[in-house]
């Protein structure tokens, strides 16, 4: 089995190298386009986003079965999957882009809205990103096969270089007077560009990977009856994830979803490093499985629960002492204002959803995707119920709230993970508490420091406690002496 730690290296990377650059180039997209138009560009990425659950959920089918089989070295098997997995991606990409390209008045106009002055220019962004909802439908095949093997070096080198070329040429676009609809244009280039890098390296990885289009019904039960979850978790993960968004654009205008959205991305970017780390526990979890270690499969679980607790109690304090002065300087005063209270709110909800995010790779990884799905489907309801009496009384602060609902079945989600692996509820509970009298204190610590106006001030006493959380997550004993120890070593090994 490959190296965890190597991949979650190369995640980390993969992950801290986008949002760096995202930190320098965001306020320059955000003040060149105006709130307006930075608006219409979020709606636009997120339109692709919301029907990503057309792929019926065989990207994590590919990981999920593409790692059993290749425990069981059954290489015919492997390029049935990924041969029936392409037909399936196909045929819905190409639904998904006939839905988008041709509802694209209908959403700029009745769904979103949109002031005239910007009417044409967002049906024409609509229609642009129906393309690239096709290619990423497409490349999700041959992306997930590198992180199937476990070769994540792979993965995150030409994610980033996608990424990086795309962001760039953006920078490039607006600086000699282009606009939005040059900048998705180039962005569908590059997926382009990233599907033939994604199906190039695939071949090189498995040597016995044929394109053939060759459909094979028990190849599609055994995947669909997994993936089918994964998909429909994908629609209720969506609703919060991309609909919020259009939500506020209904009833609080586009450029609300400006000040929502720069809070947001800020608290998932922060705590997508934890995801990105910790992905690898999929192929590794349905490797370990398929052999049937479950003494490994238990010790791995508590190891990386204890990690990813301290990991994003750091993250949260981080977003929550820092985020304000940070917000002043990196975006402006007018925008600080009112997004940093939702910062608070939202940072603290990413708190449970990344200390959640192992049970979730672990469900996948051991073939239990339908408790992900059904999680998911419980906490999206309830965020719909929140978000419709929320956000017209409580406006930006109120769809923020709105989110804390999706945490609604996070306790028994919990439960049932540690009674399949067989660990003591009381630990979990322990951790639990540890961590909630840290982020408890961090608040109202930050409550009391915020009354001062002046951001050295801020961003001193920030620090100051910033330094003061990252000690107690040490004292809790969430990382004790010998993991740093034992990782330094393994670091230097690799």
């Amino acid at each position: 089995m490959r190296s965890n730690l190597k991949n979650a290296i190369y995640n980390a990377i993969g992950f801290i190298f986008p949002v760096l650059v995202g930190l320098f180039t965001t306020p320059y997209i955000v003040h060149k386009l105006n709130p307006e138009v930075y608006g219409i560009y979020v709606l636009a990425i997120s339109l692709m986003g919301l029907l990503s659950f057309l792929d019926l959920g065989f990207g994590q089918g590919i990981i999920k079965f593409v790692s059993h089989y290749e425990a069981k070295q059954d290489y015919e098997r492997i390029n049935d999957i990924i041969n029936t997995s392409l037909i399936i991606n196909l045929i819905m990409g190409v639904f998904g882009f006939l839905i988008i390209f041709f509802s694209s008045e209908f959403l700029a106009v009745k769904i979103f809205k949109v002031h005239e002055n910007y009417l044409s220019i967002s049906i024409m962004a609509f229609k642009i990103v129906s393309a690239g909802f096709l290619l990423n439908i497409l490349i999700s095949v041959f992306s997930n096969i590198p992180r199937a093997l476990q070769r994540y070096d792979i993965s995150v080198k030409i994610q980033n270089l996608i990424w990086f070329l795309s962001i760039i040429s953006s920078i490039v676009l607006l600086y000699f007077g282009y606009g939005l609809v040059e900048m998705l244009l180039f962005y569908v280039f590059f997926q382009l560009f990233g599907l033939i890098l994604y199906y190039y390296y695939s071949k090189k990885l498995l040597p016995s990977l044929k394109v053939s289009f060759y459909f094979k019904k028990d190849i599609f039960k055994e995947i669909f009856g997994f993936s089918i979850y994964t998909s429909l978790n994908a629609i209720t993960g969506n609703i919060v994830f991309r609909v919020d968004k259009m939500i506020i654009a209904h009833f609080l205008g586009i450029s609300a979803v400006t000040y929502y959205q720069i809070p947001f991305m800020l608290s998932q970017m922060a705590n997508g490093f934890i995801t990105s780390i910790i992905q690898f526990l999929i192929p590794s979890v349905s490797f370990i499985n398929a052999i049937g270690d479950k003494e490994k499969l238990k010790g791995i679980y508590v190891k990386y629960t204890r990690y990813v607790f301290a990991i994003s109690i750091i993250i949260f304090s981080g977003l929550v002492l820092l985020g304000k002065p940070f917000l002043l300087v990196w975006i402006g005063r007018d925008i600080a204002e009112i997004s940093y209270p939702v910062l608070v709110i939202i940072s603290t909800v990413f708190f449970f959803i990344s200390i959640s995010n192992v049970g979730y790779y672990f469900y996948n990884g051991l073939g239990k995707s339908e408790i992900n799905m059904l999680s998911s489907f419980v906490g999206a309801c309830s965020y719909l119920i929140a978000v419709f009496l929320l956000i017209p009384k409580y406006q930006l602060v109120g769809a923020a709230i709105a989110f804390c609902f999706i945490l609604v079945p996070y306790p028994v989600y919990i439960h049932i993970l540690n009674n399949l692996l067989d660990v003591k509820l009381k630990w979990y509970s322990t951790l639990t508490m540890k961590a909630l009298l840290i982020i408890t204190t961090i608040i109202i610590l930050t409550f009391i420091i915020y009354k001062l106006s002046y951001l050295k001030l801020l961003i001193f006493y920030g620090t100051l406690l910033f330094t003061l959380s990252i000690l107690l997550v040490y004292t809790f004993g969430f990382i004790t002496g010998a993991d740093l120890k034992n990782l330094k070593s393994r670091v230097v090994r690799i």
